[in-house]
Parts: C-alpha cells; structure tokens; sequence
C-alpha cells in the first residue's frame, strides 16, 4: 500500500532579523496541525486563499505571537496539496519556537527544495519551470531575470514540445517506410528532414551556450605587462578605487577580484600582477601563476598594452598567453603621444582607451557587454538542458549517417528520449535530485 506523505514545514525568509518571518507548511496534516496550535480561529474551516489573524500557543497554552495565516487548499496550491504560510513577526527565535512546536505535533522539516520538488511531482509545475524558480531568486541583472521569467512561464517546455514534435514525426515516418523500404536503405527525404533538424539543434544549443554567461556570470581577466595601466583601467571600469595604483612597475602581486553588471550579464572583474617576459624573482614568481591561472580561467581576457611606449618582448608574451582565449586588446593611454605600433596583432588595431582621463570606456563597456549579452533567439540557459539537447543532436547526427533504414530509426527514438528527460524526468530520482540539490530549505 502506498503510504501517506509526511507534512513538512520549514521557514521560507530567509533566517535573521526583518519585518517578518514566513513559515511553510504543506501535507495532508498541515491544517490538522495548525489547529492544535492555534487560538481564535480553525485553519481546518478557513476558505482556501484567505488570510486570518490570530495566536500562536505551546502545548500550556502560552501565547508564542500573533501571527497571520494563509491557507491554500488541495489542489489549488503551489505544492498541489494542503498548504499553509504562517507570518509571523521576523524574530529569529519566534520563528525557531513555531517550527519547533510543528514538529512536536508531527511536522518533518522540509528537505532543501522540496515544496517545488512536491509541486512537480503534483504536476503543478513541469521539471524546467521549476529550475526557473531557483534563476528567478538568483537572478543578478535585469536581463538574468526576464531569462527565467520566460522559462518560469514554459519557454522551455514550448520549445521542447514543438522539437519533440517534429522528431515523433520522423520517427513515425522512420518506421512507416521500414515496412516497405529495403532495410539496407535510408530514403533520402528522411535524412535531408533529419539534417534540417540537426542544424536547428546547432543554433539552439550555440545560442544557449551565450545565454549561459547571463545566468552565471562571465570571468573577465586584465591582463599585460608591468605599469601598462592594468589597474587602472581596472578601477576606472568598477567606477571605484579598488587597485593600488602607483608609477613604480609590478605594484599588483595577487589578483583582485570584483563583481559589475554590465549590459545583461554580471561580471567577475580581476586585476592581475604583471607578465615580465622574463625569468620572474621570488616575488613575482607567484603572481605570474596566478595571472596564468586567471587567464585560463576567463571567458574574456582583456589584453592591455602601454600606447605611448614602443612594443616590446614581454608584450608579445602577453599576447602570446591571451591570444588563444577570447579577448580584447587595448591600447591604454591615449591621452600620450602614440608610440605603440606592433605586427603581432594581426592587423586588430585594438581599442584606444585612456584609463586616467576615461577616454573610450564607454566604448571598452559596450564591447563587453555584447560579448555576454542574452540572446533572445532561444530561452535555454541550463546546463543539464544544453547536455540532453547536445545528446539529442548527436543521436540525430547517428541516424544521418546509419547504414541503414532500421538503425535510423533506433537512433531518432534515442534522440527523441533523450529530449524527453527535459521536462519529463518524475521517474528518475536522480534527475530530481541533481534539479532540488541546489534549492534552499522552505523554496
């Protein structure tokens, strides 16, 4: 016999001092419960979506707050079951003496994520929908949240219906023609449709790997050689002094970290000590590995150089050690006479930019954003979204080229279950424990 689930509760503010603190409940005791604890009303009789006012009381009936109740019946709740939210007022020790007093009475403390894992389950909310509701409380920048809004709202689960459509289309078709087609034989049409599927994989997952940097951030690295104005330019772009900046060479020894928005994404800033193009002292030696380190790191890496001194050795190892990432190169102080003019670029002239006066920042800004901006042309953003779409494409990419009708076919099913894990994972406990393992207790 299948057993009764248990009613759990757990705070759902987050814990310390404010204006309130909201307790959650949800199961089929939750209003069995209240009752037990309550003076001056019955949660058992209240209308679903209303709010009433009254005491909380231990088990002697010693008044613990007056606090607001909220009731949400069965099914129409965000759980899909029984559910209640006291408010309470946001003492810390208040809230801690309720939960206490629930659990008494037969309340388990929720596990992180598992009102949405119950949702869910419930079929309130599909699998992606609720990914979306850690982006929304996650969300850093404007642009991150409009993301998980759109996916909150089923983005995804429109974009993998139309894709599953259109592969049970060409499954159906698959095993159609295997009835009458020779079974060392693929028809033609087939695997042109196959093919016009693939590419459209190709822009979804590009694009969705794009959109990835305005959800988690994007590591962004100045790098160059010593006195070039690394941290300067640094300071200049936070809109604040942060780096030590003096003339004497090599003033930064470890990298300084610090977080912008700028355009859709949030960015992790860092400053790094200079690359000599030499053997490097005692001193320096570590800052050098830990500006190695940051480059490899990065997403972008942001190449300046010196434009009123000739180029020299240790600016060609410097572009030597960014030229294999994504970068920008500057040419730092325009305000000077220009004496920098190198071949080794390869023709990029480089963006004139003068850290102390904050000439062409505006221009460096914008020239980041768009390297990290959200590209409105799909909604995935998700890492384990992105891993089953890129299993779905090559599945697609197998059957193409199959040597035959019946392996084809095999290999559009496998692409087809493969999209089918998105938003259709409720028998797979590991799935759901990969998804709830980053939410919050009480979310």
């Amino acid at each position: 016999m299948k057993s009764e689930p248990d009613t759990v509760c757990a705070l759902a503010t987050p814990p310390g001092i404010g204006s309130i603190a909201v307790i959650r409940l949800s199961g089929p005791r939750t209003f069995d419960i209240l009752d037990q604890i309550t003076r001056g009303m019955k949660p058992s009789r209240q209308p679903s979506g209303t709010v009433r006012l009254g005491w909380v009381e231990d088990s002697n009936r010693r008044e613990i707050d007056h606090v607001m109740i909220s009731v949400f019946r069965t099914p129409k709740s965000y759980t899909g079951e029984d559910l209640a939210e006291i408010s309470c007022h946001g003492n810390q020790l208040i809230a801690d003496t309720i939960i206490k007093l629930l659990r008494q009475h037969g309340c388990r403390l929720a596990e992180p994520g598992e009102f949405t894992r119950r949702a869910v389950l419930a079929g309130k909310l599909t699998l992606s929908q609720a990914e979306a509701v850690l982006d929304l409380i996650h969300a850093q920048t404007t642009a991150a949240l409009r993301s998980a809004l759109n996916r909150y709202e089923g983005g995804i689960s429109k974009l993998v219906t139309q894709l599953a459509e259109e592969l049970r289309n060409l499954v159906a078709d698959a095993e159609y023609q295997l009835g009458f087609d020779e079974p060392d034989t693929q028809p033609l049409n087939l695997a042109k449709r196959v093919k016009q599927l693939t590419r459209k994989l190709d822009r979804i997952i590009t694009r969705g790997k794009q959109n990835q940097y305005v959800y988690k951030g994007a590591e962004v690295a100045i790098v160059g050689r010593p006195n070039v104005g690394k941290s300067s330019l640094f300071n200049r772009l936070l809109g604040q002094k942060r780096a030590v900046v003096t003339p004497a060479p090599g003033t930064t020894r470890d990298r300084i970290d610090a977080s912008i928005v700028l355009g859709d994404a949030q960015i992790k800033l860092t400053d790094t000590g200079g690359i000599t193009g030499r053997s490097a002292g005692t001193i320096s030696r570590p800052a050098a590995a830990q500006t190695c380190k940051a480059i490899e790191q990065s997403d972008l890496v942001l190449t300046v150089f010196d434009g009123s001194r000739p180029a020299a050795s240790a600016d060609q190892e410097v572009f030597k050690a960014a030229c294999r990432h994504r970068a920008i190169y500057i040419i730092n102080k325009s305000d000077k006479p220009r004496r920098f003019e190198p071949d080794f670029l390869n023709g990029n002239p480089g963006i004139a930019v003068s850290a102390l006066t904050g000439t062409g920042i505006g221009r460096l800004r914008s020239m980041i954003a768009r390297r990290f901006r959200l590209n409105l042309g799909t909604v995935v953003t998700s890492t384990r979204h992105l891993e089953l779409l890129e299993e779905c494409r090559t599945a697609l990419n197998h059957s193409r080229k199959a040597p035959d009708a019946e392996t084809s076919a095999f290999e559009l099913k496998a692409a087809l279950d493969a999209l089918g894990k998105i938003d259709a994972p409720c028998t797979s406990t590991d799935i759901l424990n990969r998804v709830f393992s980053r939410f919050c207790v009480g979310k």
